[in-house]
Parts: C-alpha cells; structure tokens; sequence
C-alpha cells in the first residue's frame, strides 16, 4: 500500500518533466553546435581526381576478386583487394 502512495499522477509527472527540461542553460554540446558554424574545406581538384581514381581501382580489384554471388574468392581477403585497388591507381 506504501508503494501507491508514492506514486505519481499523469499530470504530476507531466509538470514534474517540464519542470526538468525546462533548464536556462544549455548543454555543453547545444553550445558547440551552435556557437560556431564551420564551414567544410573544399577538397583540392588532385585530392578529388585521385578519389575519383580509387574509386574505379576499388570497382576493378573488387571484380577480381570476388566471385560472381559476391562471396571472396578463396585465399583472397579484403586487405588483398585494398592493396591491388592502390596499385590499380598508381597505374591509372
């Protein structure tokens, strides 16, 4: 019967929420976010030739590699296919 006595009420609970949440400071990370906004550097034209690049050798090493269901063919790894992908693009 003591357990029912401290129960709360929707409404009690409701008020007793708001009362929480409605804090005059705001989080430390509210602060960060809004405090300064950065803009993103733009990537250099080589930077993104390059990614350009990679991304084709990885399309490339990953069709050697990898039978046709997707599967790794066997005694191959993903590391082996990351290497062949960074050789592929100093080559392109």
């Amino acid at each position: 019967m003591a357990d029912r006595n401290m129960m709360l009420t929707p409404d009690e609970y409701m008020s007793l929420m708001r009362l929480l949440n409605s804090s005059d400071t705001p989080a430390p990370a509210e602060e960060k976010v809004n405090a300064n906004p950065v803009k993103p550097r733009r990537r250099s034209r080589t930077a993104r030739q390059q990614d350009r690049k990679l991304s084709a050798a990885f399309k490339e090493a990953n069709r050697r590699y990898r039978k046709k269901d997707g599967s790794l063919r066997s005694g191959r790894t993903q590391a082996d296919i990351a290497r062949l992908a960074h050789r592929l693009r100093k080559q392109m």
